[in-house]
């Protein structure tokens, strides 16, 4: 009975300083690396992180489970702030009837402002070519040649784009009708 008893004894013995599985046995000399699962894709770490071992991927070294797992960390006391003798409240919203998409219901939307846009953008256009630069200078009363007409004040912005006619839209053409007898 008791050679029975040392021979499981020893035999258990060696077997915890055995490998876990042929895996372990395969790696066990390699750099230590433990790859876990995230959001992302695969994060990788030099030890074990315990906290996501059910979500491990594939490691290198010894078996994560050859490492002593960290204590928990200790919860955070729970309190309620401060009391106060004072309140903040926002200001209530105003009430307004929902806008119609007239210009002069929009005060935000100024015709005087919309027009300086627009004639901002009409400099900004004349700007972008060699043809608009000529035509704003010729606006301003001045020369093809740098001179200065001070008799001629500034003339009104004249558009530089060629009008184009429209025309109507061509219709769809049809498409062609085949006929199929099924007998």
């Amino acid at each position: 009975m008791y050679k029975i008893l040392g021979t499981v004894g020893a035999l258990t013995l060696l077997g915890a300083c055995g490998y876990v599985d042929k895996y372990e046995e395969a790696v066990y000399d390699m750099e230590p690396t433990y790859c876990y699962k995230s959001i992302g894709g695969v994060a990788c770490y030099k030890e074990p992180y315990h906290r996501d071992e059910k979500r491990i991927v594939n490691y290198f070294g010894p078996h994560p489970s050859r490492f002593d797992k960290p204590e928990p960390a200790e919860a955070a006391p729970h309190s309620p702030p401060q009391m106060i003798n004072y309140w903040v409240k926002d200001a209530e919203p105003i009430p307004r009837p929902a806008p119609t998409g007239k210009v002069s219901e929009l005060p935000w939307l100024d015709p005087e402002l919309v027009k300086l846009e627009a004639e901002k953008n009409e400099f900004t256009r004349q700007a972008a070519n060699p043809k608009g630069t000529q035509a704003l200078l010729k606006n301003m009363g001045i020369g093809p040649h740098g001179e200065i007409d001070l008799k001629t004040g500034p003339r009104p912005m004249v558009s530089v784009r060629p009008k184009v006619q429209a025309t109507a839209p061509k219709a769809a053409p049809v498409p062609p009708v085949i006929e199929v007898d099924v007998n």
